[in-house]
């Protein structure tokens, strides 16, 4: 009898033991599972348990991230090719829309009849469109594919800004827009890239314009810490379907009745170019006013 309870002890014993190696086992496939899934780790599950079937299972566990890793190259490889066709693409239109817009131009300055200088305003405002929309997409495309770094410079956006504006005169004219302007007496300079700063100005511009229900109000401040502040704000129609959360996504373009003018890239650009330049912004609806902010975390002052 005694023996018999000596071996069930003994059984006892070897199960418990069985039983919390396996449960250390089953908490270290967790842990590599969670490792593998958030990117801490790149390595397959180790397979070495003292149960087959956890063996077992961790190979099957194995297969399906080789699956998914194969499966996610292939994608990032497929995207990759998008964005270069998509660059090629617009490149090659650029040179002959050029071509059109300086025809059309001519034309438009040329004798021509009432009638027939509508029809050439017509098309030259639609190519100004299309030039839009494959300038959008080829900046698009190259800057995710992080082909474009910036080439920093000193500037002086101050000066930039009153000058970029005096050059935007037509497109709040054409628009029947009055701007209100806000920037302060002294200089304020800022470490950018020159033509990414103007990319980014001209979106924000473009698309306040495009939206507005009446004025665009545009400001240059220093904020105590001592950053650039630009910020354009404008009334919108229907403000309560913006989704502010989202008006910096790829393709978004609000309220969809009134998108017919927007790819939904411009703001998305913005955000991108300004990430590369150490900026940051950010969009709020109070009431029936859309503001943009944008910060330039380096700035010197003069």
């Amino acid at each position: 009898m005694n023996f018999v309870i000596l071996i069930l002890l003994v059984l006892a014993v070897i199960l418990s033991i069985k039983y919390i190696v396996i449960k250390k086992q089953i908490h270290s496939i967790s842990r590599q599972i969670e490792q593998v899934t958030t990117r801490e780790s790149e390595k397959m599950l180790d397979i070495s348990f003292v149960d087959p079937d956890l063996e077992l299972l961790a190979g099957q566990i194995n297969t399906v991230f080789a699956g998914q890793r194969t499966a996610t190259a292939k994608i990032l490889q497929h995207e990759e090719q998008l964005k270069e066709s998509i660059a090629g693409i617009s490149h090659d239109l650029r040179t002959p829309l050029t071509v059109i817009l300086g025809h059309l131009q001519m034309l438009k300055d040329s004798d021509l009849q009432p009638d027939q200088l509508k029809r050439v305003e017509t098309a030259l405002r639609k190519s100004y469109r299309l030039k839009d929309l494959i300038d959008n997409f080829y900046d698009l495309s190259l800057l995710e594919t992080e082909q474009i770094e910036p080439h920093w410079e000193k500037i002086n956006i101050s000066n930039l800004l009153i000058d970029f504006l005096a050059e935007n005169a037509p497109l709040f004219e054409n628009r029947h827009v009055h701007p209100q302007i806000k920037i302060p007496d002294t200089s304020v300079f800022v470490l950018v890239d020159r033509s990414m700063l103007d990319r980014i100005l001209q979106n924000l511009i473009t698309n306040a314009v495009r939206y507005t229900t009446d004025t665009v109000d545009i400001s240059l401040t220093l904020s105590p810490d001592g950053r650039a502040i630009f910020q354009i704000s404008n009334p919108v129609y229907d403000p309560e379907k913006l989704d502010v959360d989202r008006l910096f996504e790829r393709f978004y373009t609000g309220d969809p009745s009134r998108s017919t003018e927007s790819t939904g890239l411009g703001l998305s650009v913005v955000k991108i170019l300004l990430e590369k330049l150490q900026g940051s912004v950010c969009a709020s609806v109070r009431g029936s006013v859309l503001y943009i902010t944008v910060t330039l975390e380096t700035l010197l002052k003069d």
